[in-house]
C-alpha cells in the first residue's frame, strides 16, 4: 500500500483548533496520522513541507463550471484544473447551465462526469424554480436525493415573494439550504456598475447597493417565518452587511452568509478604462462599501468566501463596457487574494482566512470535507503564503480569460494539492 507523509510543514486545520507544525500521513485516500515527527514507514511517499503552510482542501460553494451546455466557456475538467493551481479540492457547481439544473438528470449528469474526470469534488446545486423562471418551484426533493447540496436560482433573485416562501418550506422539509442571490429587479433596471462618482465620470448607468439590501433583509424575513436555512450569496453592500450582522446578533442560527474575494479586496475604480473584466454582478462598490465588508469579515458576520467563478468567451467581454457579459473568474487567485488583502493586510489571522474557505463552507453545505481529522478525506491542500506573484491570465488553466485579477500583485501561491489521497497539482502542473 503505497502512502503519503507531509513532514515539516504547518499545519493550520481550523475545524479541529490546529495552527501549529506537524505532520501527515495519508493511506486509501484518509488522513489516518496526524502527530508531530512522524517515521518514514515502507511504502511511504515522502513530501516536505518545509516552509509551507499545510491546510484542508480549500472549498467554494459558488462556482459556475458551465457544464453541460457551454463548454465554450469552461468545462468540468478545465473549472477542476484552475481549482487545482489554487488549491481548491471541492466546488460547488451553479445550476445555470443549459439546460438549466432543475431536475435528477442534470444533477446525476454533474456528478457522473466529475467522476470520470477524475480531479476534484464537484457538487451540484440545483435551482429552485423550473429554468431559474421565477415561476414553478423546480424538482426540489428529486434534486436532494440525487445528491444536490443546495438549491438556488444563482444569479436570479426570486421576486415572487410568495413563491420564495414556498421554496422555503419545502427546503426546510427537505432539508436542504437554499442559497440566496439578493437583488431587487426594479430598482435594478438597466445598471452595468455601481451607482457613485466612478459610473458618473464614466457616463454608465448605475446599480444602486439598495437593490441588495432590500433583497437581504426580504430573505432573512421569509426565512425566519419559515425556519429555512438560508445563504445568502456573493453580499457587496455596507446595507447587507448590517442586515445580516443584526440577524446573526439577533440570535439567527439558520442565516449564513458569504463575500466572493473581489468584494473585500477591490473598488469600482477597477471600472475606470471601462475594463469589462471589472464588470460582474453584484458590481465592485466604493470603497465605504469594501471597508464595511472587511468589517463584516473580521467580526465573522460572514461564514465563508468564495470566488463566483463566473468564465466567458472573449467575444462576451470584448463589447462596449454596458453590452459586455457580468463576471470574472477566480479559481486560481481566490487564495492568493485573501492571503494578501486580508492576512498581509493584518485585517484577519491566517488560521480565520483558511476557516472561511474549508470548514464554514463545509458547515453550510453540510458535506464531510474541510477537516484534517484522522479519518477524513484526504483533501490537502500546500501553501507558500509568502510568495509574492503577479497573476498572468494568458497562463491560466481555465478555459476563459476574463480574470479581474490579471496582471495584479498578489502573495501566497498554492505549491502542491491532494485529492482523495493522490497528488493532482505540483508547482505549476496537473498530474
Amino acid at each position: 500500500m503505497t502512502t503519503l507523509l507531509i513532514q515539516n510543514g504547518h499545519v493550520v486545520d481550523p475545524s479541529n483548533g490546529i495552527d501549529r507544525p506537524l505532520d501527515i500521513r495519508v493511506a486509501d485516500g484518509k488522513v489516518v496520522e496526524v502527530a508531530p515527527s512522524l517515521n518514514v514507514k515502507g511504502g511511504d511517499q515522502v513530501i516536505d513541507a518545509k516552509g509551507l503552510h499545510v491546510t484542508p482542501g480549500l472549498i467554494d460553494i459558488q462556482v459556475h463550471v458551465r457544464e453541460p451546455g457551454r463548454e465554450d466557456r469552461e468545462t468540468i475538467e478545465t473549472a477542476g484544473r484552475a481549482a487545482l493551481s489554487g488549491g481548491i479540492t471541492s466546488v460547488v457547481a451553479m445550476p445555470n447551465t443549459s439546460p438549466v439544473a432543475d431536475n435528477q438528470a442534470v444533477i446525476e449528469f454533474v456528478y457522473k462526469r466529475a467522476a470520470e474526470v477524475g480531479l476534484i469534488n464537484v457538487f451540484p446545486s440545483g435551482a429552485i424554480s423550473r429554468k431559474q423562471k421565477g415561476m414553478l418551484l423546480a424538482e426540489i426533493n428529486e434534486m436532494k436525493q440525487s445528491g444536490a447540496v443546495a438549491v438556488t436560482d444563482d444569479g436570479v433573485d426570486v421576486q415572487d415573494e410568495n413563491l420564495l416562501r414556498r421554496a422555503m418550506q419545502y427546503a426546510k422539509t427537505c432539508d436542504i439550504v437554499l442559497m440566496s442571490h439578493c437583488e431587487t429587479e426594479a430598482l435594478t433596471r438597466d445598471g452595468v456598475m455601481h451607482e457613485g462618482w466612478v459610473s458618473t465620470q464614466l457616463g454608465l448607468p448605475g446599480v444602486t447597493s439598495a437593490t441588495e439590501d432590500l433583497a437581504v433583509q426580504k430573505n432573512i424575513l421569509l426565512a425566519n417565518l419559515c425556519g429555512a436555512r438560508l445563504h445568502l450569496l456573493h453580499n457587496s453592500s455596507a446595507g447587507a452587511v448590517a442586515a445580516i450582522r443584526a440577524a446573526k446578533r439577533a440570535g439567527n442560527k439558520n442565516i449564513t452568509a458569504e463575500v466572493s474575494v473581489q468584494h473585500f479586496s477591490l473598488t469600482d475604480e477597477e471600472c475606470f478604462g471601462y475594463n469589462t473584466n471589472a464588470k460582474m454582478y453584484p458590481p465592485l462598490r466604493s470603497r465605504d462599501h469594501v471597508e464595511a465588508i472587511i468589517e463584516g469579515v473580521k467580526d465573522d458576520t460572514f461564514d465563508a468566501f468564495t470566488t463566483d467563478h463566473a468564465p466567458h468567451i472573449e467575444p462576451d467581454k470584448l463589447l462596449p463596457f454596458a453590452d459586455a457579459a457580468f463576471g470574472s473568474t477566480g479559481l486560481e487567485t481566490s487564495f492568493a487574494v485573501m492571503n494578501h488583502y486580508l492576512v498581509k493586510a493584518g485585517h484577519i489571522s491566517f488560521a480565520k482566512g483558511i476557516s472561511k474557505m474549508t470548514a464554514e463552507p463545509a458547515r453550510i453545505i453540510r458535506v464531510n470535507k474541510g477537516t484534517l481529522s484522522v479519518g477524513a478525506d484526504a483533501d490537502i491542500a500546500l501553501f507558500d503564503t509568502n510568495r509574492a506573484w503577479v497573476f498572468d491570465v494568458q497562463k491560466t488553466f481555465s478555459k476563459s480569460k476574463n480574470c479581474i485579477f490579471d496582471g495584479k500583485k498578489l502573495t501566497g501561491k498554492a505549491v502542491m494539492t491532494i485529492v482523495g489521497g493522490k497528488l493532482k497539482y505540483r508547482d505549476g502542473r496537473i498530474l
